[in-house]
């Protein structure tokens, strides 16, 4: 059975990847305002009907029907990443008058109610949409309309399901994982005509290790306060062992490392070398990245406010709060803007090779060579490049890459098995690899690292590193691909800075596949046949 799959909001095409990647998926129509992204989705989807323009210029009455539709309005206005107080919340919203709302935020919020203009249309020809999922920021569920909204959609006839997944928990049968930390709302529904649901548990229960019984098994998605529907992972939710023996046990889920993005061909510049010096928090945070764990990923620009700011209550202080992670954590959201920087101090000597920490950890001598991940912009804090990509968005690039004088990117650098943060449209996220010191994980060299978790499971230890003799460069457009899971022959039109804005405001194909996946057995009424994508 052939389902036909309408897409609007499509931009470069990660949701319709997701989906079409699925057997028996057919996209037959794409939607989006911005020309450069229906260029790049008719370059990858030529046989796909392309709508250029307004979607609330689409007439309905005439629209291509589908069986399946995925819409993701606009975010941008919905989320505090632009710096703006939030206003959707409040209850009167612009009643009376009273609360002046910009003309591009009405805009960008009216975009939620063509959704629903959509599926009334194809209620009206008596054709409606067997099931479909709508996509946004995690933030619009306080919309002051959102009971609303919701409401409207099931009065159509349809069964709903609300979400809240990060993308580096995706298991995809298809297409890429992706070693990206990106949390999202979707709202997935389906027609009640159907008579059945779908199998949530079996895509939304991530694979973890279990400590307490020694086991993988399928998380439970667990609200930390109780009657909580809508939030971001380790936030407002967690994971925990079903099994009653274990006493609800909070579990980590597998991820892939932010290495998996990183192309380790390409050289960089000494930062000592630099003609345009980084900034001093920028560089404070290194440092201090550098000190407690060796390899971290630091925020190099955006919100900057941290003990390295003298305003902070917690300025000066050694053990106050400064914006660094671990390698061991996944990168931060990837946005439409270069906020990311990757550095790697690696030691020169010949045959040194960059390595996943998912392998066996070499013998270590008094040398270190573990890696670093540094934010240059955004509102993420410094880790490891053992951790995801923070969410990729789509201002701009925000991630870059240092390594030490005299080192390549062929040189061994640990741990980098986390995955990327979330991928946003800036470049911010850097990689570091010590030059000097010793390491130690708590396991013999010997032993292969246990399983990486979204938690600092692994600690290392090194000495200290001079940042100005790290090499840095900027992540490219073809790596933010990577850490958003698109197909590596997927093409995306433009300049650098318009490819990676195209990739952060892209769906993440894995989570696209999954949720779609659920909803195609439900209409077909048995298991997907994986064998004909074999």
């Amino acid at each position: 059975m052939s389902l036909r799959l309408v897409d609007w909001f499509c931009g470069a095409g990660g949701s319709t990847q997701g989906a079409a990647a699925i057997p028996g998926v057919e996209p037959i129509l794409a939607a989006n305002h911005d020309q450069l992204a229906i260029d790049s989705h008719a370059a990858n989807f030529p046989g796909v009907e392309h709508f250029r323009g307004d979607i609330k210029d689409l007439d309905v009455s005439g629209h291509p029907y589908g069986e399946l539709y995925w819409a993701s309005p606009e975010c941008t206005n919905w989320t505090p990443a632009k710096g703006k107080p939030q206003d959707f919340a409040h209850p009167t919203e612009d009643l009376f008058g009273e609360r002046e709302v910009a003309e591009d935020v009405q805009r960008s919020r009216a975009l939620m109610e063509d959704v629903i203009r959509y599926l009334r249309g194809m209620h009206l020809r008596q054709r409606p949409v067997l099931a479909g999922v709508v996509e946004n920021v995690v933030d619009i569920r306080k919309w002051v309309h959102w009971d609303r909204w919701l409401g409207e959609i099931k009065a159509l006839g349809y069964r709903t399901r609300l979400i809240a997944f990060n993308s580096m928990h995706a298991a995809p049968r298809a297409v890429r994982p992706g070693p990206q930390s990106r949390d999202r709302l979707y709202v997935a529904y389906w027609h009640e005509s159907l008579r059945r649901d779908p199998d949530w548990d079996r895509y939304l229960r991530p694979d973890c290790w279990c400590s307490s019984c020694e086991q993988i098994v399928s998380g439970v998605q667990t609200w930390k306060r109780p009657g909580g529907d809508m939030g971001r992972y380790g936030s407002q939710y967690y994971y925990r062992c079903p099994k009653l023996s274990c006493r609800g046990q909070r579990v980590e889920p597998f991820y892939l490392p932010a290495r998996e993005a990183i192309d380790w061909t390409l050289p960089g510049q000494r930062i000592g070398d630099r003609e345009r010096p980084l900034s001093p928090k920028t560089m404070a945070r290194i440092q201090a990245a550098l000190l407690r764990w060796g390899p971290a990923i630091v925020e190099a620009g955006g919100n900057q406010y941290d003990r390295h700011d003298p305003k902070h209550p917690q300025y000066g202080q050694e053990g106050g709060y400064s914006r660094s992670w671990p390698l061991t954590d996944p990168l931060r959201t990837l946005d439409t803007t270069p906020t990311k920087a990757l550095l790697v101090p690696v030691e020169g000597r010949a045959g040194k090779r960059a390595a996943s920490d998912l392998a066996p950890l070499r013998t270590q001598t008094t040398r270190n060579d573990l890696g670093l991940l540094v934010m240059l912009r955004g509102q993420n804090a410094a880790k490891s490049v053992g951790e995801p990509l923070d969410t990729v968005a789509a201002a701009g690039n925000h991630h870059a890459l240092l390594v030490p004088s005299g080192g390549t990117w062929h040189d061994q650098a640990y741990p980098d098995s986390d995955p990327m943060r979330t991928v946003t449209t800036r470049e911010n996220h850097g990689l570091l690899v010590p030059y000097y010191g010793r390491t130690g994980s708590g396991l013999t060299t010997s032993h292969p690292l246990g399983a990486i978790t979204t938690h600092d499971r692994y600690a290392l230890v090194s000495g200290r590193i001079d940042p100005m003799d790290c090499l840095f460069r900027m992540l490219e457009p073809h790596e933010i691909g990577r850490g958003m899971a698109f197909q590596p022959d997927y093409v995306v039109l433009g300049s650098k800075r318009e490819r990676v804005k195209q990739y952060g405001n892209a769906v993440t194909p894995p989570v696209s596949e999954i949720l779609m996946s659920a909803l195609v057995e439900c209409i077909q009424g048995h298991d997907i046949k994986w064998e004909a994508v074999a």
